[in-house]
């Protein structure tokens, strides 16, 4: 009998190579359709959200007689703030604090949003306590609400851009968007930064 005949034949060495191409292959397909869901996920979120302070929005005007006020004079994270504030209970329209024993339930579901806050150059996710959720949140406290790339929805009201009503999107995952701070005379270029913000037809009404 030949001895060699009973020997483990071994991989070669283009044989592993061409192994190690394929799992390659099979780790860029599950990470680019798990990046897909991901961010389809994402898109979802922010639109039920946008959905949701939308119908806020309707129910604080139906009660105060219009929207909660946040010219484009002050930040973003100022107008997020009293976005937040307002459909929380605690400022009527104009601003004005409402007083604790007279406030009414927030507009806003408990678990349909998240909240952020400045730190240097980033936004961080802030938790709420109880005793906060009902009030006693300082107004030095820049608090505001956040989409699901941890950016602050954007709010506006009355609308710089003379359009009627207020604006909300958020800028989607690239965390850009076109700014209008004067009023348009005619429907502006879409830009390409503003591909991904939701909903697709704000800031420009286009």
């Amino acid at each position: 009998m030949n001895q060699s005949s009973d020997k483990v034949r071994g991989f070669t060495l283009m044989e592993l190579m061409a192994v190690l191409v394929i799992i390659g292959i099979l780790f860029g397909i599950i990470f680019t359709g798990a990046s897909y869901l991901f961010s389809a996920q994402e898109d979802k979120k922010a639109n039920a959200e946008v959905e949701t302070i939308a119908l806020a929005l309707k129910q604080f005007h139906s009660e105060h007689g219009d929207y909660p006020i946040a010219s484009v004079s002050q930040t973003e994270e100022q107008r997020g703030k009293i976005l937040f504030m307002s459909l929380s209970g605690w400022l009527d329209a104009s601003g004005n604090e409402i007083e604790k024993d007279l406030r009414g339930k927030s507009f806003l579901p408990s678990d349909s949003y998240a909240l952020g806050q400045v730190d240097g150059d980033d936004i961080e996710t802030v938790t709420l306590t109880g005793d906060q959720l009902l009030g006693d949140i300082g107004k030095d406290e820049e608090i505001f609400l956040i989409d699901p790339w941890s950016t602050a929805y954007v709010y506006e009201y009355p609308r710089s851009d003379g359009h009627t009503g207020y604006l909300l999107y958020s800028k989607g995952p690239d965390g850009q968007s076109s700014y209008f701070t004067t009023e348009l005379t005619s429907t502006p270029e879409k830009q390409s930064i503003d591909e991904d913000n939701i909903p697709a037809h704000e800031p420009g009404k286009w």
